[in-house]
Order: structure tokens, then C-alpha cells, then sequence
């Protein structure tokens, strides 16, 4: 038994990467202890003697994850299934279980009770990162044991109490969305800065580098110095002054920018910032970007944006590998100089080669940004991961152009998936769209009277319980209008003002009326009553409202009238 060995010979690794080992769970507590101290922790015996009862459940569990690695699944769903698995373990030593082929299921069950009560409870994880942990481990589980079914992993999952929370979309308001870009563009212009900055000969130059930024920030880089305050002819010790001078200086022509990787933190900065800005340019995949190799390219123009081709031993034909706007394109080039001048080109084939001390990473290794997020911490600019980029680009797109195709198209998804992942509601647009809706349902139409009518057929119609005196609709006299189903109100202080200076013209009319028989009322008197209760409707809407309609009243009482019926008013104002 301790000769079993459980490795995973066909999953890569670094020069500096443990190898993982399902056989080192063998042993109680192993899972919490960091794996390269794991067979330290065994030769010493601090862990005990392996438990044989184990030994079933991890064959069936490397077999699972041995079958995945062999469909291809990619470097970082394979790295999640380990760790995951670890954790797994971790916690059921913590419960004191032994996780067997026949306990399992039940061991499972109650895990996924414990991640319900940080994520529910105790709010330590969100609750979709406890959902994704409890379905990963289902579908590595199921395929271990063999569970019935075309769909085991989900059936076991619905075992348990542990269910998807709902996907709430947070609509963006106008501020939130105005917030949201102008801290993009901020990130923006903060890794322009950078890439500008960090040429070959600042590279290479005195140490601390500053970049001076927006709204006073700088950013300081101390490549392998300790401290950028520090005045070195204030040290007494002549070895240790000469070696801060040392740290300090510009590079000879003849040292590598790579020797004792002095300045790795420097490039591998100015590689990160690259990566993101052609991120945000092309709306490629990170992983794809990762792993470019530089190549001569071809570009072609295809309107504001350009078709980047592969060159094959300088022909014309080639594949297409990105597309970007055409401002990019200098930048890009800068960026090409820049690998050639450094030398980076020569040590690694990559487009974005990102330097390790010492190392030799694995290809697919999960690009972090450690460099720029520690930095971007510093000085207190919040950092855009590339998915957020991603979603920024799609959003502004659809906006942009008002079409899910061909935002679709350029970003390399289907619609549905767009819909799903990328896009976000947003309160402006949505309006926009509300607003064109009843532009195409219910055209306005200009009216004889105050408002606006809604049928351009000249239909118009009586609204209900119409008095017999009331001027009937007839698409030609402007009180006609106000007792029509077609007529519609404008939220406005004009259209209060409107109102009341109708009002008054009815008024005048009223008092030159002499009524040739008793009893029978002019209909001035129905039109003044239909506007006065408009008004009084608009006023109880809001505060607003009702400062409007007291302010149109203030106005007509002191001689100021609508320019629309001023000429009327004032014509019956001398006859009268």
C-alpha cells in the first residue's frame, strides 16, 4: 500500500509546481496540510499509517479525473477538480468521515449542508460560488461511482438542499453606468501611461521608475531596490552603499535585462498592461491571447476596424486572427519594437511573455495579474479584470449600434449566450426603446389644440359621458380637442401655461356672450370646466406638477399669456 501511487503523469506541470498525488490521501490530515510539505509530513510520521479503507474511493476518484484530463477538459477545470477534491477531504478529516464508495453520497450530502451555512448563513462565500463547488464535486463523484443516468452529477445534486440562486441582472442606472465607464476609462489611460512610459531605455534605466498619473497619482516601480527614499551616501558601510548604488543604476550596454531577472516585475508589468489593453481592443479571450504566438502580420482595412492576418513566409494569404480599431494599430507596433529591443523575443515565442524567476511555467498556466492588481491597489485605482472588459466592450457595442447580431458576430458569440453572460439592463436604453415603441404603436400627431393627438386617420371620438353643450371633436376647433378619447396630456410647465391661457380666452368669451334665451349656457363654460379639471389632475401628480400649474395660473392673473393665445387674448381683452 505504500507503493500505490496516484499521479497524474499526463497533466503538465512547471519547473516549480508540485505534482499532484491522490495517493497521499491516504493519510488523515494530509489534505490540510500544503502539498509540498505533504511527503515530508509522511516519511516523518507525523501523519500516521495510511487508512486502507481509503484506498477504493481515491482509485475510483483518479480514475474519474484521469478521464477528464484524457477528454481534453482544459488546464483549469483540472486544476479545480483537484483542489476541490482536496477540500473535500480536508473537511471530512475535520468531521472525522472516511469517504468510501458506500458512504460517499452521504458524505456529500452533508458537505453541501456545510456550504449552505457559509453561504447563507454565515455569508462567508457568495451563493453561487457554494452552488458551482457543490455541482463540480457532484459531476466528479458521479462519474467515480457510476451513478445511473444521463445527467448523474445533476441528479445527485438534487439530492441535496443546496439549489442555483436566481440570476439577478443589476440594472444600471445612468449614474451607476456613467460611474462604471469612466472608472474603465480610468483604467484605461492608467496602463496607456504605463505602456508609454516603459520603454526600452526607462526598462533598463535608474531605479525607482515613476509614472506620474491623473489627479496627481504616481505610480513607483523599485525593480530589486528595498526602499525609493533611501539616500545611499547616508549609509556608513562602504559594501552596503556600493551595492544600494549598484541597485540603482542604469543597466551596462553589455547586461541582460534577464541576468539574476533584476527587472523581471518591471516587464512582466508592461506585459500585463499590453495583454489587457489588447483584451479591450480586440474582445479576444483571455486564454487565446495568453497563448499567441508572435507572428508577421498582415492587416487588411474593413471600415473603422482592422482584419489582423497571419503571415506565412511573407505570402499574402494567411488565417485571421483578430480583428481591432485602427487606432490600435500603432500601438501595436510599438508594442512589437518593444519585444524585439528587450530581447524577449529571442528568449520566448510568445506575443505576451511573461517572465517567471527562475521558472519554466507550464502552458495554460491561469494568468493572474498579480503585478498590475498589487499596483493598481496602491495607488487606489480599482482593477478591471478581463471578464468585466469583456462585458464593458459587449454592452457598449449594443448600445452603440442598437444591434444584437452584429455585436454577436464581432465578440464571437451566439445571441442567447450574449443575452445570458454578457449583457446588462440598463435604464437608459430600456427607455429609449420604450419610448420608440410607442413612437411606432402610437404616433403623435399635431393637434388644432393644446396636447398632442394620437391618430393621424382624423377618426376622433367623444369621450364617455360628454355634456350635450361641450364642443364636439372634430379634428378642427381647438376645444373640440380636449373632449376627445385621442387627446393627450404633456407633462409640462408650457403645457400648464397653455391651458390656463385657454382658459382665460374662454373667460372673455363668456362675459361678451348675451344668451338669446334663458337657460341655455354658451360652451365656453364646458371647455373651462374640462381644462380646470386637467389641471387640477396634473397638480395632484407630484409637487413639481402642482408648481407648475400654480405658476401658469400666477401668470395669466398678472397679464402674461401663452404666446400661442396671446394675440387672442389681448384682441378680446380691448373689445370687451
Amino acid at each position: 500500500m505504500n507503493n500505490l501511487k496516484l499521479g497524474f503523469p499526463a497533466f503538465p506541470l512547471g519547473t516549480h509546481q508540485t505534482p499532484w498525488d491522490m495517493s497521499e490521501l491516504m493519510y488523515q490530515g494530509a489534505a490540510e496540510i500544503p502539498r509540498h510539505r505533504v511527503q515530508e509530513a509522511i516519511m516523518s510520521g507525523s501523519l500516521g499509517k495510511p487508512i486502507k479503507a481509503r484506498m477504493a474511493m481515491l482509485i475510483a476518484l483518479h480514475e474519474s479525473i484521469t478521464a477528464f484530463i484524457a477528454q481534453g477538459r482544459s488546464r483549469s477545470a483540472i486544476v479545480t477538480y483537484f483542489e476541490l477534491t482536496w477540500r473535500f477531504y480536508a473537511w471530512a478529516d475535520q468531521q472525522g468521515h472516511t469517504i468510501q464508495p458506500d458512504t460517499v453520497v452521504d458524505i456529500y450530502k452533508e458537505w453541501t449542508e456545510f456550504l449552505i451555512d457559509r453561504s447563507v448563513i454565515h455569508k462567508q462565500i457568495s451563493e453561487i460560488f457554494a452552488y458551482r463547488q457543490a455541482v463540480t464535486m457532484a459531476n466528479i463523484i458521479a462519474k467515480a461511482i457510476q451513478l445511473p443516468g444521463s445527467k448523474p452529477g445533476r441528479s445527485l445534486v438534487l439530492r441535496t438542499r443546496i439549489r442555483k440562486p436566481l440570476d439577478k441582472k443589476n440594472v444600471l442606472s445612468k449614474e451607476a453606468d456613467k460611474q462604471n465607464l469612466q472608472q474603465t476609462f480610468e483604467f484605461g489611460r492608467t496602463l496607456t501611461a504605463i505602456t508609454d512610459k516603459l520603454d526600452v531605455k526607462t526598462v533598463r534605466g535608474s531605479l525607482p521608475i515613476y509614472i506620474n498619473l491623473a489627479n496627481e497619482k504616481v505610480i513607483t516601480l523599485l525593480g530589486s531596490i528595498m526602499s525609493p527614499d533611501l539616500d545611499p551616501d547616508t549609509i556608513k558601510d562602504a559594501t552596503l552603499r556600493r551595492k544600494a548604488e549598484d541597485a540603482r543604476k542604469p543597466l551596462q550596454d553589455h547586461e541582460s535585462l534577464f541576468d539574476r531577472h533584476k527587472r523581471s516585475g518591471i516587464i512582466n508589468l508592461r506585459i500585463e498592461a499590453e495583454l489587457l489593453i489588447f483584451l479591450a481592443q480586440t474582445g479576444m479571450n483571455l486564454r487565446q491571447a495568453a497563448d499567441m504566438e508572435r507572428d508577421s502580420y498582415r492587416w487588411k482595412s474593413d471600415g473603422g476596424e482592422l482584419e489582423v492576418f497571419r503571415v506565412y513566409k511573407g505570402r499574402r494569404s494567411g488565417d485571421a486572427i483578430f480583428r481591432c480599431y485602427k487606432a490600435y494599430k500603432d500601438h501595436f507596433q510599438r508594442y512589437l519594437t518593444w519585444l524585439d529591443k528587450t530581447g524577449l523575443s529571442e528568449i520566448d515565442s510568445r506575443l505576451f511573455p511573461q517572465q517567471s524567476r527562475s521558472m519554466i511555467t507550464v502552458k495554460g498556466q491561469k494568468i493572474r495579474f498579480y503585478t498590475t492588481k498589487t499596483l493598481f491597489k496602491k495607488v487606489g485605482i480599482p482593477f478591471i479584470n478581463p471578464q468585466e472588459i469583456r462585458k464593458t466592450r459587449v454592452n457598449w457595442l449594443l448600445r452603440r449600434s442598437h444591434n444584437l447580431q452584429l455585436t454577436a458576430d464581432q465578440m464571437a458569440h451566439d445571441k442567447e449566450v450574449l443575452l445570458r453572460d454578457y449583457e446588462r439592463p440598463h435604464h437608459q436604453s430600456a427607455s429609449a426603446e420604450i419610448i420608440q415603441f410607442h413612437k411606432a404603436t402610437d404616433p403623435v400627431i399635431a393637434p388644432p389644440g393644446p396636447g398632442i393627438c394620437v391618430d393621424g386617420s382624423h377618426n376622433p371620438i367623444p369621450i364617455s359621458g360628454i355634456a350635450h353643450e361641450a364642443p364636439k371633436p372634430d379634428c378642427i376647433s381647438p376645444e373640440g380637442c380636449l373632449f376627445c378619447t385621442k387627446h393627450r396630456d404633456v407633462m409640462s410647465a408650457d403645457y400648464c401655461w397653455k391651458l390656463a391661457s385657454h382658459a382665460r380666452i374662454k373667460r372673455l368669451e363668456t362675459d361678451l356672450y348675451k344668451s338669446p334665451q334663458k337657460g341655455v349656457e354658451h360652451p365656453a363654460y364646458r371647455v373651462i370646466e374640462r381644462i380646470t379639471a386637467k389641471l387640477e389632475a396634473i397638480s395632484a401628480g407630484s409637487a413639481v406638477r402642482a408648481t407648475w400649474v400654480q405658476d401658469a395660473k400666477d401668470a395669466v392673473r398678472s397679464g402674461r399669456y401663452h404666446p400661442h393665445w396671446d394675440g387672442h387674448i389681448k384682441l378680446l381683452e380691448v373689445i370687451a
